[in-house]
Order: structure tokens, then sequence, then C-alpha cells
């Protein structure tokens, strides 16, 4: 089941919002990344310990040692960052954010200095202080896969955007969004075409997610609004709902949560 959702507001896609944000967010270190580096050895992910950007907004990432070879220069890769889902009961992935990139080994000199600097994200800073390698990559486009379509979007516009919720916030955003009064009732009126909201076209309920058809379930909180999933025997499908206006804090975040489970007007 799909809807064409109504404008939000002057002149805001909900859709267009909460992708933008994603994507955003998923750069910042939110969710699971790995790399291929496909003119080396294109069969072979490299899973990535911790990812994020610089205060110059550049990403890094970190790496388990000897994974890429020394002294290449450049490696080119493919970059895939996963997002799953908020509920720890489901390992389903909900949307995913794709890239070719130029990926370049830290030496330890630089990697000395950047740290001393407080120049590394926070999570890439401890991995590589546990041992892990530190790469840099420099990307122009992302592709942000999701049950709504692929969406392409430039690198410098996501990294300028203002992200909420910040990598440290998203497990108390999604505390805060699991008190929406009735969120089953709010995805309803969604798919119904009785409140503003988009509807993904989704995939077959798989076997491992099959325990807990005819649940609603929580998939992501932003500024812009909850995603969740609706279980049904044959189709697991997102469903986004916007906030009424944009949150920037875990204040307004709270009232806009409440606001969800008011009657649809």
């Amino acid at each position: 089941m799909t809807s064409t959702p109504p404008v939000v507001g002057p002149q805001l896609d909900p859709r267009a919002a909460t992708t933008r944000s994603t994507a955003a967010r998923l750069l910042d270190g939110a969710g699971r990344a790995t790399v291929v580096a496909y003119r080396e050895d294109a069969g072979r992910p490299h899973q990535v310990l911790a990812h994020g950007l610089t205060p110059a907004d550049v990403l890094a990432v970190a790496l388990p040692t000897a994974c890429l070879a020394e002294g290449e220069g450049c490696h080119e890769v493919r970059l895939r960052i996963d997002q799953h889902g908020a509920d720890p009961r489901l390992r389903v992935s909900t949307a995913s954010v794709h890239a070719l990139a130029h990926l370049r080994l830290v030496e330890d000199v630089e990697l000395g200095r950047l740290a001393a600097l407080g120049l590394l994200p926070t999570e890439v800073g401890w991995a590589a202080e546990a041992g892990a390698r530190v790469a840099l990559l420099a990307l122009d486009r992302v592709l942000l896969h999701d049950q709504g379509g692929v969406t392409p979007l430039a690198f410098a516009e996501l990294v300028c955007s203002d992200r909420f919720p910040h990598r440290s916030q998203e497990w108390l955003c999604h505390e805060i969004a699991q008190a929406v009064d009735d969120p089953a009732a709010v995805v309803a009126q969604v798919c119904a075409g009785d409140r503003a909201g988009v509807v993904g076209q989704g995939h077959p309920t798989p076997a491992s997610v099959r325990p807990h058809v005819g649940e609603t379930v929580l998939a992501d909180v932003d500024g812009t609004g909850c995603t969740w999933l609706r279980i049904d025997a044959d189709r697991t499908r997102t469903v986004f709902v916007p906030f009424d206006a944009p949150v920037r804090d875990l204040d307004q975040l709270e009232a806009a949560v409440t606001g969800l489970g008011q009657p649809a007007v």
C-alpha cells in the first residue's frame, strides 16, 4: 500500500526532509559502515569500526589494522552505511547511504597531530587509541536508499546541514519517541490517508520478523518526525509521520512526540 503524502506546512515535502536528515546523520556517525576497495578486491568488504565527520566536515573512518595495503596512496572504495531500526529485537535495515570515494590512510605522525588537536570524531579517536587505522575519505555525492526510493544528494550540502539528533542523542531520542500514545493508531491514520505522512512500498515480511506480525515498531526519530515499521503477515513497510514543525532539541522533541498522540485534524 502506498500513499501520496500531503504537503506539511508551507512548501515542505515530508519525505525530502527526512531523507536529508537520515543521510546527514548516517554520515555523521550513525549506523554501521563498510568499505570495499573495488579495484583491489571487489568481493571483500571491510567492516568500519567507527566513522564520523571531522570539524572540517571530512569523513573519517577507523579500520582494522592491515585491512588495506600500505603505501598504495589513495584507495578507490565503495562506501555503505546502513541504518538499522531502533528496536533492538529486530535487525532490520531501514535505510542506507552509498557512495564512491577516495580513501587515504592517515600516517602515524599526522594521526598524532589530529588526535592532539581534537580533530577526530570521538568514536574514531577511541578506536585509534585501541590500535585501529584511521583513514580520511573524499567524496562528492551520495545515494540514500530507503523504502521511498533512491535519492541522490550532494555531500557538501549534507555536511553543512543542521543535524538533530547528534550521534550521542540517538538512543535518548528513541526513548522519548517510545512514549507516543498508541503509535499503531497514528500509523493507521497515515496509511488510510487521514493524516500527513509517507508510506513506504515495503518488502515481504522475512521469517526473522514474523514473531512480531501485527506490531508497530519504532524505526527512527529525528528532527522532522518519527518512522515506524508496520509489520503485517505479508509485508513490512516503513511509515513516516512528520511533526507539525521541525524540532532542534530534546525539549522540543518531547513536545512534538506528545503532539503525535493527539487526534489528527
